[in-house]
């Protein structure tokens, strides 16, 4: 009879993918969680980035600032990433989730947002803005707008402002920023 109950053993990430995913480099912050990918490639969570090999061989690292949101889905072993600059987005169907990758991305992600809101614009959908954490620890304004809507609009671009304005000064009352606000 064993007293001790036996840890279970480390999933080993596979040979080749430490160097496709750059984490062999120096510098490169702590591994959290990894995954292989259907059809070859592979994802990485760092306490810095996301880093993603494709199945067809594309290289992506994206600090976690820059990732909007990500969805998993158990059924389909789906997670699907939305970036903040970009319509485009990335599905990472993963073939064994032996490295937690999905909780890891999702919290990574939420502990990068410092404060948001949700902002009503005059044509419907709503835009998010958001104060988000940096790998250096700053934090940076960012404004994600709904289709058909540009930042520069003169019915736009006072509206989202003054929502960013209004997290900093929050973020201010809180002791969260260090310094004044960027000029927005």
């Amino acid at each position: 009879m064993r007293l001790i109950p036996r840890r279970p053993k480390r999933a080993v990430m596979p040979d080749g993918m430490e160097q496709a995913l750059g984490l062999d480099e120096p510098g490169t912050a702590r591994l959290l969680a990894w995954s292989v990918l259907v059809g070859g490639g592979a994802a990485a969570a760092t306490t810095r980035d996301l880093r993603i090999v494709t199945p067809r061989g594309e290289r992506m690292v994206h600090t976690w600032d820059a990732v909007d949101r990500a969805v998993w889905d158990q059924d389909s072993r789906m997670l699907v990433i939305w970036w903040v600059h970009s319509r485009k987005t990335t599905p990472l169907e993963i073939q064994d989730d032996v490295g937690r990758l999905p909780e890891v991305v999702r919290e990574r992600v939420q502990s990068s947002v410092v404060l948001s809101a949700i902002v009503p614009m005059r044509r419907g959908k709503p835009a998010k803005v958001a104060l988000r954490r940096d790998p250096d620890g700053r934090l940076l304004a960012q404004s994600l707008l709904p289709p058909g809507l540009r930042a520069d609009a003169p019915d736009v671009k006072p509206v989202i402002d003054q929502a960013l304005a209004d997290l900093w000064a929050e973020a201010g009352e809180q002791g969260l920023n260090a310094g004044a606000p960027p000029a927005i």
